[in-house]
């Protein structure tokens, strides 16, 4: 049993029944002619020397890429000096910023310690024992000033 009777024997229905066709015949080849064979041939080793042409590397071009490779390296070189440049400053910038930290903090210390060193009544001492004493009321003199904040002087202030 060949093929063609196995499948006539079946008998498939429904939208997925498969319609037989015949295959197409190809068209013939026309022979071609020793002109058009090595005209084909020519064009072929031109386009061939075109290539090698294109690709081949000629003295200006490598220049060219030499320069372009200095720039870029040229380039790259500075940033990365710039960058470290950088990273170095910020490091100064933090030891002083420390520093300053340091400096301030032993400031408020140093003020504190003034500050508790001396008291009201060691001054009155000391001020007595130099002569200094407090005003009498004739020699205080008060001055009214309105809601602003400064005052004109047009004259002499009084003084005994």
């Amino acid at each position: 049993m060949d093929r063609r009777d196995y499948y006539d024997d079946m008998y498939i229905e429904g939208n997925a029944v498969r319609k037989r066709q015949a295959v197409p015949k190809k068209a013939p080849v026309p022979e071609r002619t020793r002109e058009q064979i090595k005209r084909d041939r020519d064009r072929r080793l031109s386009a061939k020397r075109n290539q090698q042409h294109a690709m081949a590397i000629n003295l200006g071009y490598v220049l060219f890429l030499m320069a372009a490779t200095v720039v870029c390296c040229a380039v790259c070189i500075m940033f990365i000096r710039l960058q470290s440049d950088i990273t170095t400053h910020m490091k100064a910038i933090t030891g002083i910023e420390t520093q300053l930290e340091e400096l301030r903090s032993e400031n408020a210390a140093l003020q504190n310690r003034i500050e508790t060193m001396i008291t009201l009544d060691q001054i009155k001492e000391r001020a007595a024992s130099l002569g200094l004493v407090y005003p009498d009321s004739e020699q205080v003199y008060t001055y009214s000033v309105p809601d602003t904040d400064y005052m004109n002087q047009y004259g002499e202030v009084v003084s005994k």
